[in-house]
């Protein structure tokens, strides 16, 4: 909490990410996607080489791994990948000082939201599921399984939630979070500790923190 609350302080709202960010599930994430990779019979990679090559769209990244991303096989490899991880769910965790840190932010008198690119029932399930629900005012997934964007979510947000720009910041592990946080017009910080590798994260941005 003392890395960050310097770019809270004169925020009204926080925006957060969820995997990666506030959820410790780059372990799940590596595990569900290797299953993918071998029953296309390709090879599994490290959690180091996740870091370095995820991105947003995820077919992009699909198409980097070498899986097959026509439109019907591309659907059925996401549902896939969104049931292996919500099955594993109850083996990852939250960041040690994630409950902790939310608790604050709303002593402080701050209103937080969570916006990702989860399809919104898991997304409900899960925040629930560690039950830190009773932190933010909004909870903003995507409609789907693709994870493409979550641009036009965050512009829904911003309508709901009512906040000044200028009042509102994103925090996230990822580019495609600091890309909606400028089309948005806010704020944003990266922390170095998700799924993108900080040092791809430097190089894009100027606020990359450890937040623990």
């Amino acid at each position: 909490m003392q890395n960050l609350e310097p770019y809270i302080r004169n925020k009204d709202h926080v925006i957060w990410d969820w995997n990666g960010t506030l959820l410790n599930d780059l372990d799940l994430a590596v595990a569900s996607t290797n299953h993918l990779l071998k029953q296309e019979n390709l090879p599994p990679m490290s959690a180091e080489k996740y870091k370095k090559i995820f991105r947003f769209p995820v077919i992009d990244y699909y198409r980097d791994l070498g899986l097959d991303t026509n439109p019907e096989k591309f659907l059925e490899l996401c549902r896939q990948f969104n049931h292996l991880f919500h099955e594993g769910l109850k083996n990852a965790s939250l960041w040690s000082w994630t409950a902790d840190t939310l608790k604050k932010i709303k002593e402080m008198g701050k209103t937080q939201s969570i916006l990702s690119a989860s399809e919104q029932n898991l997304l409900n399930q899960s925040v629930k599921l560690f039950e830190i629900e009773q932190y933010f005012d909004h909870v903003m997934g995507i409609a789907d399984y693709t994870a493409a964007s979550k641009v036009e979510r965050g512009r829904e947000l911003m309508k709901i939630a009512a906040i000044e720009q200028s009042k509102c910041i994103l925090i996230g592990d990822t580019d495609h979070d600091l890309e909606v946080a400028n089309v948005l017009g806010i704020d944003a910080i990266l922390v170095d500790h998700g799924h993108q590798h900080a040092d791809l994260l430097r190089a894009k941005h100027h606020t990359v923190i450890k937040i623990f």
